[in-house]
């Protein structure tokens, strides 16, 4: 009877190896046939996308003209933008002041201009030169007075 009970033993090991082999084989089926399915989809979207942008583009043409005041526009921005870092790295405006207009303004002086930024509680009035042409460099931008809301020069390059 023993040999019996170890021949029956040995057969539901094998059966048992089977299951797994067969539920392993189709689960690893199942997941290459969704990721391949993924694939074509992911593949199917950027087509798509790809196609719509041209006909997005053609549908809204931009003139010469609309592209340079696009270009003084994003420079003018960003000549505030790094007024304000200036002012903040300095300690002059709190790090939460955020801009309150993105436009500069111009002042007496040629080739300084105003920013403004605010916080909850005051409001900055910034003003900078324009040392150079190149406005993504920093280095280009120096800060020359900080005046709060009420008038109190908080920083001015004079007195250095």
């Amino acid at each position: 009877m023993t040999d019996h009970d170890d021949m029956r033993r040995g057969t539901a090991r094998d059966w048992f190896w089977a299951r797994v082999v067969l539920i392993g084989g189709f689960a690893i089926a199942i997941v290459v046939a969704i990721y391949f399915g993924w694939q074509s989809h992911q593949e199917t979207i950027a087509a798509q996308q790809q196609q719509s942008a041209p006909v997005t583009a053609a549908a809204n043409p931009k003139s010469a003209k609309e592209a340079a005041l696009e270009a003084k526009a994003r420079a003018a921005m960003m000549f505030c933008a790094i007024d304000l870092l200036n002012a903040k790295n300095m300690g002059i405006v709190p790090p939460f002041g955020q801009l309150a207009s993105t436009l500069p303004q111009t002042t007496a002086k040629q080739g300084r201009y105003a920013c403004t930024a605010a916080t909850t509680v005051s409001k900055y009035r910034m003003e900078a030169d324009l040392v150079c042409r190149q406005i993504s460099n920093p280095a280009c931008v120096k800060l020359h007075s900080v005046t709060s809301d009420d008038g109190t020069v908080l920083y001015s390059a004079d007195k250095k």
